[in-house]
């Protein structure tokens, strides 16, 4: 059983300050998802939450429910960044809560993921399980620090009384959700000195070693062509596009 994917909140409106909220609201829903700890409420892939004048289940689509939630834009953007990224938790928990009472599911991990992202302090900073070096000297994992634009993907490195020895940024990329968690899917050590991420099977290999200062990039072109493996990096490499046309030209580059 697949867990939660996603909460997405749809401002009502088009312009800038839909874009500002859709950034804002990225970050919170996904600290929100991920602190559910996989857990999937039953039938329910998806929570489109329609921002409006009331509180209203629509029911589902297929496994995605889509609910009608109680917004004051002009309250809102009156507000703080703290307290615009407060009302934005709220909504979202205020929307669960209510499915959860209606659909029975089990407020408690709800609940706890709230209470994780308010000690957070709506700061998406989420390190990924660390592994042991081959020699079993040291430990390292992968730490995701999202902000409004991008997400920073890092190695962390630490010896064996945990202590963090060393810290590289591997990869600056885009912050959606389904794209920053498919390049961290496959993480290791490649020997006993270098890891990070292996993506399509070792052909693009993104790394960092503890006697270098800066990340490794290799690519070795197996079941693809070596120019397709160019473009999967070019792609994956943090762009801000100043247009829907140039982020079109991008994506077909």
């Amino acid at each position: 059983m697949k867990q939660l994917q996603d909460i997405t909140l749809y401002y009502p409106n088009q312009g800038e300050e839909a874009k500002r909220f859709t950034s804002k609201q990225n970050i919170i829903s996904d600290l929100y998802v991920h602190f559910l700890d996989g857990y999937k409420p039953p039938k329910t892939s998806r929570i489109s939450i329609i921002l409006s004048h009331s509180d209203d289940i629509k029911g589902y689509a297929g496994s995605i429910l889509t609910v009608n939630a109680k917004f004051d834009e002009s309250f809102f953007w009156n507000q703080s960044d703290r307290d615009q990224n407060k009302i934005i938790l709220d909504t979202i928990h205020r929307v669960t809560a209510l499915c959860a009472k209606e659909f029975n599911w089990d407020l408690r991990i709800f609940e706890n993921a709230y209470n994780r992202v308010v000690e957070a302090n709506f700061t998406f900073k989420i390190e990924l399980p660390a592994k042991l070096s081959r020699n079993r000297k040291y430990k390292a994992s992968i730490l995701v620090e999202k902000n409004e634009k991008a997400a920073l993907i890092f190695a962390l490195f630490f010896n064996n009384q945990n202590e963090l020895i060393k810290k590289v940024e591997l990869l600056n990329t885009f912050n959606w959700s389904g794209f920053y968690k498919q390049l961290v899917k496959k993480y290791k050590w490649f020997d006993n000195s270098s890891f990070g991420l292996s993506i399509h099977k070792d052909q693009l290999i993104i790394k960092a070693d503890l006697d270098e200062e800066k990340q490794v990039v290799l690519i070795n072109p197996i079941g693809n062509t070596k120019e397709e493996i160019e473009g999967t990096l070019r792609q994956i490499i943090f762009n801000d596009f100043n247009s829907e046309k140039e982020k079109i030209n991008w994506m077909n580059s």
